[in-house]
């Protein structure tokens, strides 16, 4: 039993971790530091990574650790990004803008609720609707480059967000029967190189490779049979 329980305290540690860099984050941007925050943010996507690997790895896996993660998930990815965005630039844009980051929060919620509820066999190769830490990385982005934006296009995009998180957009999974993760592993090369040099051409490069990622993943998913189109469906309730 002793045992058992030293082998979960690794990646709980890593769980508790994200929660630490989340309350950074937050505590950053309250004092303005916003680029800090970014990387506070940066460390609780890493930590978060390193969590669910090492529990597969050491087989350490249990509804604590999951139940942690989701909360660990919800500060880190669904809270601190809205209050760093807000506080750089949404606030300009007065209660809409509260109500945009608000928005992003509670749509992070219900993503991770939905994905607690379990998973179904399309759901042990792909993702259904856009993980909250992935929305979070294109939060810090935004961060990155708001002053070569505007507050509203910055809030359009944090919309559009929210609605993919909630929607059932199907993105990679990077686990047995998904794709490699040696394609996840180019998106965090590229998302750390536009971390240091931000800018529209590295911003580009990194959203470029996800748009990849997600052509790469549909088309996976309809050589697995795993998708089917509007007009199969319709024809199977025909048949039936």
């Amino acid at each position: 039993m002793t045992s058992v329980r030293a082998k979960h305290l690794v990646p709980n540690s890593f769980t508790l971790a994200n929660i630490t860099f989340g309350f950074l984050a937050i505590v950053s941007a309250a004092e303005g530091h916003f680029e800090r925050a970014v990387f506070c943010l940066f460390g609780a996507a890493v930590c978060d990574l390193l969590d669910g690997r090492a529990a597969r790895l050491l087989q350490a896996t249990s509804k604590f650790g999951m139940e942690l993660d989701s909360l660990s998930d919800l500060v880190s990815f669904g809270v601190a990004p809205a209050v760093l965005l807000y506080l750089c630039s949404l606030r300009s844009l007065g209660p809409i803008g509260a109500v945009i980051g608000v928005g992003y929060t509670l749509a992070g919620a219900l993503r991770l609720a939905r994905y607690n509820l379990g998973s179904t066999p399309l759901g042990e190769v792909t993702f259904e609707g856009l993980p909250i830490p992935v929305a979070a990385g294109y939060v810090m982005s935004f961060v990155m480059i708001r002053n070569h934006s505007t507050p509203w296009l910055l809030g359009v995009g944090t919309v559009v967000l929210s609605v993919a998180m909630v929607s059932k957009l199907k993105i990679p999974k990077f686990r047995k029967g998904g794709l490699p993760i040696a394609l996840m592993l180019i998106g965090i090369a590229l998302f750390t190189v536009f971390l240091k040099a931000p800018s529209a051409w590295t911003w580009h490069l990194w959203n470029g490779w996800n748009v990849v990622l997600l052509f790469a993943n549909y088309g996976m998913l309809r050589r697995q049979g795993l998708l089917v189109s509007r007009s199969e469906r319709a024809q199977l309730r025909r048949v039936a």
